[in-house]
């Protein structure tokens, strides 16, 4: 006597069980991510007073760090504040954040001190929380490009956190949009940037008028026809980023389209 079929709804019940156990476990993993901040160096010579003593003439931290990792030294995540010297699975993403307090998002192997990396993002530093007035500039503004300071004037009008100042160096902070991407000489450069403009990217960047230091700073692809768009989405994401620090949900930004992310202790995500 053959024996009786399965009933097809216990194959589409089976089928259902396996993608819920694969969803949960795929979930679960993620549930893991954390955000551990820091500042990303080498294993040669972590931390940037080691950096200095061996910085040769003109050259900054970011440049001795990958200097560093060419001659075979690997990218680490350091936490000066708690002492604390991780290793990254991922050596090609940290090369973009050199030398640059950042908030690393993955899961830690414990018996290795290695994260495996998820996301890095730029951290906010605590001048940058701390400042209360701002002085705006555009460089190379020609063209449509002229349409991102008076964008980005209303945009910090209407969110009446920073008082705008006329001169730069009354200012905590300058906030600089460009056609072109910063080369960290807003304090040491003389005269305009020569280089061409084409209006396809609308860069800013939030600099320290003492140093000429970057302290933040992002971009958007975006035409001539975009450029007033591109800055107020560029402020929004300031401001967005700042109010989540403030408020310590920083995991609201990252790892958007995945899970929630805790902070690591020793690594609190409002920089205090």
């Amino acid at each position: 006597m053959p024996g009786k079929p399965t009933p097809i709804f216990r194959s589409g019940r089976a089928i259902v069980g396996i993608a819920c156990c694969v969803l949960f476990s795929a979930l679960s993993l993620a549930a893991q991510n954390r955000a551990f901040k820091g500042a990303i160096t080498d294993s040669m010579c972590s931390g940037p007073k080691v950096h200095a003593a061996m910085l040769t003439k003109g050259e900054t931290l970011a440049e001795c760090t990958l200097a560093c990792v060419k001659m075979g030294a690997k990218f680490v995540l350091l936490n000066q504040q708690a002492k604390t010297v991780y290793q990254l699975d991922d050596q090609n993403r940290p090369k973009a954040y050199a030398a640059r307090n950042v908030l690393v998002v993955g899961t830690l192997d414990k018996t290795t001190g290695t994260i495996h990396v998820a996301d890095i993002v730029l951290a906010l530093p605590p001048k940058v929380l701390q400042a209360k007035s701002i002085y705006l500039d555009c460089d190379d503004c020609v063209r449509a490009m002229g349409k991102a300071k008076q964008a980005a004037l209303d945009e910090f009008v209407n969110w009446k956190r920073f008082k705008l100042v006329q001169d730069p160096q009354k200012a905590d902070l300058v906030i600089l949009f460009s056609p072109n991407n910063y080369l960290g000489d807003f304090v040491t450069r003389k005269g305009p940037d020569t280089r061409p403009v084409h209006i396809d990217i609308t860069y800013m960047n939030v600099i320290d008028p003492r140093t000429g230091q970057s302290l933040w700073g992002d971009s958007k692809l975006a035409g001539s026809f975009r450029v007033p768009g591109a800055t107020r989405d560029l402020i929004d994401e300031l401001r967005a980023h700042i109010e989540a620090e403030e408020n310590g949900q920083v995991s609201k930004l990252l790892l958007q389209d995945t899970a929630p992310v805790s902070v690591a202790p020793g690594g609190s995500a409002t920089g205090k």
